[in-house]
């Protein structure tokens, strides 16, 4: 985002538009979070939860430099919380020798599947590529708001996108 888009979403903020606000973010950063999570079910957990925190930080939003951002470090963290929930569940429930079943119910607020060769080749990739790869290309982020999102440098950005290009470029010329 550039600095005009900042200002309009500050403006947005302040002016209290909180559904206008969620209406104009929810299906992308639902996308984002299920290409990096590779978990729709998650990924709307995560944007659920990140809009509650939004909302529960509303009054305050419109001082953070830049609440798009915040908003997917929100989610982000929240998939990482997930996942580290469920490794450590999966643990206990093989320790125990109990057989765990997934039920995965539609989300109705995303009706988006990712493609599932390109999920798989996709889910190949390191999680910090994937997640920069997702927020650049799938989310249209620049450099500089994906090494805010990701709290990283922009070299580190630049650097994570060549390597998941080479990687898919390699993965999809040898299948």
């Amino acid at each position: 985002m550039g600095t005009a888009d900042l200002i309009a979403v500050r403006s947005k903020v302040q002016a209290g538009g909180f559904e206008s606000f969620v209406d104009s973010h929810r299906a992308r950063l639902v996308q984002a979070l299920t290409m990096i999570s590779l978990d729709r079910e998650a990924a709307a957990d995560a944007a659920q939860e990140a809009f509650i925190q939004l909302f529960l930080h509303w009054d305050n939003i419109g001082d953070y430099r830049d609440p798009v951002a915040w908003l997917y470090r929100v989610g982000i963290n929240r998939c990482k919380d997930y996942r580290r929930f469920m490794s450590r569940t999966a643990r206990v429930v093989e320790r125990l020798g109990a057989a765990q079943e997934r039920h995965a119910e539609e989300d109705e607020l995303v009706e988006w599947d990712p493609d599932p060769g390109f999920a798989s080749v996709y889910r190949s990739l390191p999680k910090r590529q994937r997640t920069a790869a997702t927020l650049f290309y799938l989310n249209d982020l620049s450099v500089q708001e994906i090494a805010r999102i990701m709290d990283i440098s922009e070299g580190a950005v630049s650097s994570h996108l060549h390597r998941a290009r080479e990687a898919l470029k390699g993965l999809v010329e040898a299948g």
